[in-house]
């Protein structure tokens, strides 16, 4: 094992090995997630757990280091990159996954090649979840079919029909709601970001006198009969239905009918009530690290986004 916050040579790959992985993580405010992918294929998804508040700027690549070492995070890894929203902590995540892998880590930035163009008034405050979860999203499902997936070389025999481009808009659902747009021909507009169940519940509870936390859980009647069913419903139900109501207002802004991709921690509670919803991915924005990282030329690396 390397000492921490030491640096060794990227391992030699050939394309006879049989496994090269792919390391991307999803830095949020209240979770870290990761995902080891073999090729296009996520193999596996952990949570990391860094000890201390990862929000904490104290909390250094050594925590980072045991942490992946506890998921079995190592070589032989060709790739490793992160999305993170949480800025102390980045210096430290990226430290702590190329020592422990051996690459160059990537952190996602709007300054770095995107297969979008950016048409987004203030792109240097764009979250890079937002980001990703919206490049996974319209190379996955947006862009032409009749395009190599994920910028690779186009396949043998004869050419696939051409499939016209749609528009995308990706739903976020975790601790905050994200929504983001883009246009069918290529171009990133930019979204909405709303509160999620755990937020709206937070602001109740800190803006009353008398309202209790109360467990999240959708009530199957949303007339409340209790104060504990009357708070769920409101949360809840009002939840799904915002999010139904923001579907299809920035769908209007469209000019096609767009593809509807969802993720994040509250996927399952809005795909059961929801018939909007055309693709569930419960890890868009890992994925969309992994998209960002290969449509890059040359080696994983991106100082732009090392801030």
């Amino acid at each position: 094992p390397h000492e921490p916050g030491s640096r060794t040579p990227a391992p030699t790959t050939t394309a006879s090995d049989p496994y090269l992985m792919i390391v991307t993580l999803d830095i949020g405010n209240t979770s870290i997630k990761g995902g080891v992918f073999d090729g296009p294929d996520i193999d596996r998804v952990f949570g990391l757990d860094v000890g201390p508040p990862h929000r904490n700027v104290e909390t250094g690549a050594d925590a980072w280091i045991r942490a992946l070492r506890e998921v079995a995070v190592g070589g032989p890894v060709t790739r490793a990159g992160l999305a993170s929203v949480v800025p102390e902590a980045t210096p430290a995540a990226r430290e702590g996954l190329e020592a422990l892998t051996g690459t160059r880590a990537t952190v996602i930035s709007p300054r770095m090649p995107l297969p979008f163009r950016l048409d987004y008034d203030t792109p240097g405050t764009l979250g890079a979840d937002r980001l990703a979860a919206a490049a996974a999203a319209w190379v996955r499902f947006g862009r032409s079919a009749a395009s190599p997936p994920d910028g690779g070389s186009a396949p043998s025999g004869p050419p696939s029909p051409r499939v016209a481009p749609r528009s995308v808009l990706t739903v976020d659902a975790g601790t905050a709601v994200t929504y983001e747009v883009v246009h069918r021909d290529g171009v990133y507009l930019g979204g909405a970001i709303g509160a999620g169940p755990a937020l709206m519940q937070r602001g109740l509870r800190g803006g009353t006198a008398q309202l209790p936390a109360v467990p999240l859980a959708l009530p199957t009647d949303p007339v409340g009969r209790s104060t504990r069913s009357s708070l769920q419903s409101g949360v809840l139900w009002g939840f799904i239905d915002a999010v139904r109501g923001m579907i299809d207002r920035l769908a209007e802004t469209c000019p096609d009918d767009p593809v509807v991709v969802l993720t994040g921690g509250w996927n399952e509670v809005l795909a059961g009530h929801l018939d909007t919803i055309d693709h569930v991915v419960p890890h868009l924005v890992l994925d969309g690290v992994r998209v960002l990282m290969e449509g890059m030329e040359g080696p994983a690396d991106s100082q732009a986004g090392a801030t």
